[in-house]
């Protein structure tokens, strides 16, 4: 192994430390009030450091974020594509459900860096990552809709109006989940209820209901 290729992993791995170490103080519930200090302390490097692998606390956050959609992007692209329309997306909505659960701090971090003010505020570099990853991951979610219209199973509607209630269900059982509202749920079988809902919702939404 050359001197550069030793520096790059060093570099890569001091970097993956810091985020690592960011991530650990976002527990705290006044964690947007982390500082740059407090991260360099933590991950035992000087504040200078940080500033040679990020230009601020907001790509910290960013790079975070990218991380999990890049993680979770890849894990909706390995779903088996021969899958019938139904089993693949409860498969796609359980890998979205655990990694959404999967931690409080990363959850926090995700949803601070899914508003628009956060993405306009980024150096355009890292606006385009998460327009990438996201558009890959809307394409594995997207295919498999628009296999369920074609094939019958959901009305034929503009794509966006056929997720805005699976979305809006899906987050907000997320989010009820993390409040403690629920206490400590069996997230196993919240997630079965809360796809059976979204199914429901998407197959039967044009039906008309009772007066």
């Amino acid at each position: 192994m050359g001197i550069q290729e030793r520096r790059a992993r060093e570099f890569d791995r001091r970097e993956s430390e810091i985020l690592a170490a960011a991530l650990s103080l976002f527990t705290r519930d006044d964690w947007e009030l982390v500082t740059v200090e407090e991260i360099a302390r933590k991950a035992e490097v000087g504040k200078g450091t940080i500033y040679k692998h990020f230009e601020s606390k907001d790509e910290i956050y960013a790079r975070l974020a990218l991380e999990f959609h890049r993680r979770l992007s890849l894990q909706l692209q390995q779903v088996d594509a021969s899958l019938p329309v139904l089993t693949r997306f409860r498969e796609m909505t359980r890998l979205a459900w655990e990694a959404h659960l999967s931690g409080k701090e990363l959850h926090r971090v995700v949803l601070y860096c899914g508003r628009a003010e956060f993405r306009q505020s980024l150096p355009a570099a890292l606006a385009d990552e998460f327009a990438v990853v996201e558009a890959v991951t809307n394409e594995a979610i997207h295919a498999n809709i628009s296999r369920g219209v074609e094939e019958g199973l959901f009305p034929r509607k503009p794509l966006g109006m056929l997720l805005f209630g699976a979305q809006s269900a899906f987050w907000g059982a997320v989010q009820l989940i993390w409040s403690g509202y629920l206490g400590e749920p069996d997230q196993a079988r919240y997630c079965d209820e809360i796809t059976n809902f979204i199914l429901a919702g998407l197959i039967y939404q044009d039906r008309r209901l009772p007066a």
